[in-house]
């Protein structure tokens, strides 16, 4: 049997990128610079769009946000993505290996969960 691969292209972690979001974007941001400003602002208002958001700037290999007063780390779930307060200066290469094994970790689990789970969605 072979290992459950993530859902995702990981490869990006290898070249891990924690943005620093302005409170202000300027007339012309980076398209990515943009797309986390969306995430940070639909994270803050609790909006369920958030995590698509959120997940679409992880499969660009960013792994963390700063903004003036906070850090936030990128987050894979069962469900999906989320932001989750740091504390401290943040570590490219360590936040890219841990999302690297809860990616691994994730898949294991889905391919774990579909094996118990009969054809008619039953356990």
């Amino acid at each position: 049997m072979t290992t459950p691969e993530p859902g995702w292209d990981i490869s990006v972690l290898g070249r891990p990128v924690v943005l620093t979001v302005p409170d202000r974007l300027g007339d012309d941001p980076d398209a990515l610079l943009a797309l986390a400003a969306v995430a940070l602002e639909r994270h803050l208002a609790g909006a369920p769009t958030a995590s698509r958001v959120i997940g679409q700037l992880a499969h660009s290999g960013v792994v963390a946000l700063r903004t003036i007063s906070t850090v936030f780390e990128l987050r894979e779930r069962p469900d999906g993505w989320l932001l989750v307060r740091s504390w401290g200066e943040p570590e490219p290469a360590e936040l890219a290996a841990a999302a690297w094994i809860r990616a691994h970790r994730l898949a294991r689990e889905r391919a774990e969960a579909a094996a118990i789970t009969r054809p008619d969605g039953t356990l």
